[in-house]
């Protein structure tokens, strides 16, 4: 694998791209340590991306991916053909299971999504309640955050000869657990799971 398309890299060029970004406009996201607002939101990863955080996780964090995993699957099921679905899981505050003590508890290690969702407005409009206004997250970090994720999804197809797309918390639980590596049987746990397609589900490319 490349080293300018291992998540590490990714991770690394984006931070970059965003510090130079702000600085040529000027801009200071008002995101800070221990604002965790977007902690709450439905993250979707790969499974590049998902591998690239197993080692770092710890013996806690590992034990509550295993409890919360299979929760999530469970709403993924009743829930991925529903348009409103991440907006009501958003709703329910149901805190992403690597967050502790308000703080991202693999915060180096932390996914392309959560980097290139940033804010220099009010850090309140990021709660749930909240609704934020159009325009309240910076556009351009997110595009930024989208290009680095589309090339890991090539690197992937290149890896595995498809890409698999999921929830962070799910997706990490089943890697725990072991998912097979070819397509087809990936594609038979998933759909044995009920997660698979519809708008929000596990989605196979």
């Amino acid at each position: 694998m490349g080293e300018a398309t291992t998540p590490e890299a990714a991770w690394k060029a984006l931070d970059q791209d965003l510090a130079d970004y702000l600085e040529k406009k000027g801009l200071k996201p008002s995101c800070r340590a221990g604002c965790f607002a977007c902690c709450f939101g439905w993250v979707t990863l790969s499974r590049l991306e998902a591998e690239a955080l197993l080692p770092h996780l710890t013996s806690a964090q590992k034990a509550r991916l295993l409890e919360e995993g299979p929760r999530r699957l469970a709403l993924l099921r009743q829930g991925k053909d529903d348009p409103l679905f991440p907006s009501r899981f958003f709703q329910g505050r149901t805190p992403c299971p690597l967050l502790e003590g308000g703080l991202c508890g693999v915060y180096p290690q932390r996914p392309l999504a959560c980097r290139g969702l940033l804010t220099a407005g009010n850090p309140e409009l990021c709660l749930p309640e909240a609704r934020a206004p159009k325009g309240h997250f910076l556009p351009v970090p997110w595009r930024m955050a989208r290009l680095r994720m589309e090339a890991l999804w090539e690197e992937e197809k290149k890896r595995y000869g498809f890409l698999l797309l999921g929830e962070l918390a799910s997706l990490l639980y089943l890697l725990l657990q072991g998912l097979p590596e070819g397509r087809e049987a990936v594609e038979a746990t998933l759909e044995a799971l009920g997660v698979l397609g519809g708008r929000w589900g596990y989605q196979l490319g």
